[in-house]
């Protein structure tokens, strides 16, 4: 996740514009002293062999944003940098000043970094300290896999342009990132920093990693509990009578609803094959369902519309055997019959298994035996099978925030 390239270009010709309370003589004197000759295209050490040793650390107020899309992360802070300009040093002894601002001239990566109203501040001891603020935007690779339970981490590597690490090496004296005047972003959630040197390259480089959480309260009630609800309608399909005429026109406003709701999803999350959302898994799967559906609504409005003398393919007949079945296996409907006598008495008679399907029998189904029973087996299955992909969903995210 290389994410931000700095030209660190830290030795500039620098202005005055604040110093520690003195006269104006002792000050001019100064400045004219230290600048007269001084060029910002060497480096700040007396001896050119040695190296320049630069303190980084980077100080953020706020996460501005997290483009899903674009896979760019937008922050607001400020760097915190100091190095030794050994061309800047004097003797405080004898003039008084112990330091004093320079206004910053120079620097540029791809614009310049900071602004003209900004300084930097130099010890006697040619200790310079430089605060630039800026608002970063740099590259962050988006896995969505638990969106939108998902975890972010982002990286913004500083590097020193163009000069070696045994010229230019940069140290820390922070573990991660500090935070100044920090404001909460309101998706996502900070769970922690660190900051990594690696010298391994021809240059010198500073890894600040910021680990991100997403605050899913929002996609929770505006996504997932509708969704998980439009998957209940989808079932009362095998609800409604076929004599009704609403079955195809429900089923149909059910998928489209799926298809609404995944469209939306799909404007949330970039564009890339590496990670697929498991609610975007769940939300193709819904719509598979809601398809098999359609399919099966029409079969049931052709057979229910068969003429009663219409042959009977055993398959049929199966199926509805199967329904009864399951019915007297589920609640003991078939176990038990129930005859009321002339002067109202109720009682109960005992049968010992379900009826033969003789020919008989067989005569007597009808087709609105057939798609009732297909209703029946269709509601059960379609309805374990939504349990089961929910269940596999929830338990993923939730297995996601252990770990």
């Amino acid at each position: 996740m290389n994410l931000t390239l700095l030209h660190l270009f830290l030795f500039s010709k620098c202005f005055l514009s604040y110093v520690e309370g003195n006269t104006s003589t002792k000050v001019n004197n100064l400045i004219s002293t230290l600048l007269n000759d001084y060029d910002k295209r060497t480096r700040p050490v007396k001896d050119q062999q040695s190296t320049l040793s630069i303190d980084v650390s980077f100080y953020l107020s706020i996460v501005n944003d997290v483009d899903e899309v674009a896979e760019k992360l937008v922050t607001t802070g400020y760097l915190y940098l100091t190095w030794t300009d050994q061309n800047l040093a004097w003797d405080s002894a004898t003039n008084d000043i112990n330091w004093i601002y320079l206004n910053q001239n120079g620097f540029t990566k791809f614009k310049e970094m900071g602004g003209s109203f900004y300084y930097v501040y130099v010890y006697n001891s040619g200790d310079v300290t430089w605060k630039p603020y800026e608002v970063f935007e740099t590259r962050c690779a988006i896995d969505i896999t638990y969106f939108p339970y998902d975890k972010q981490t982002c990286e913004i590597i500083f590097i020193v342009w163009s000069y070696s690490v045994d010229e230019v090496a940069i140290h820390k004296s922070s573990n991660g990132i500090d935070f100044y005047e920090y404001e909460e972003n309101s998706v996502w959630t900070v769970l922690y920093t660190e900051s990594t040197i690696n010298k391994d390259k021809y240059e010198s480089e500073i890894i600040f990693t910021i680990y991100l959480q997403r605050k899913p309260k929002y996609y929770l009630m505006n996504i997932i509990l509708p969704v998980l609800c439009l998957g209940l309608l989808s079932l009362l399909v095998f609800l409604i009578p076929v004599d009704g005429g609403e079955k195809m026109g429900y089923s149909i406003t059910v998928f489209l609803s799926f298809a609404v709701f995944l469209s939306i999803i799909s404007s949330e999350l970039p564009v890339n094959s590496e990670s697929t959302s498991i609610l975007s898994f769940y939300l193709v799967l819904q719509m598979v369902i809601g398809t098999l559906e359609l399919v099966i609504s029409a079969i049931q409005l052709r057979l229910h519309h068969r003429k009663k003398t219409a042959d009977m393919s055993q398959i049929y007949i199966k199926i509805v055997k199967l329904e009864k079945g399951l019915r007297c296996k589920s609640w003991g409907s078939c176990s038990k019959k129930v005859r009321v006598s002339a002067n109202n008495e109720i009682k109960k008679i005992e049968v010992s298994e379900v009826p033969d399907a003789d020919h008989d029998t067989e005569t007597r189904i009808e087709w609105s035996d057939v798609t009732s029973a297909i209703d029946f087996l269709s509601f059960c299955t379609i309805f374990v099978i939504n349990i089961s992909i929910t269940l596999y969903l929830f338990i993923a995210i939730i297995d996601n925030k252990e770990n």
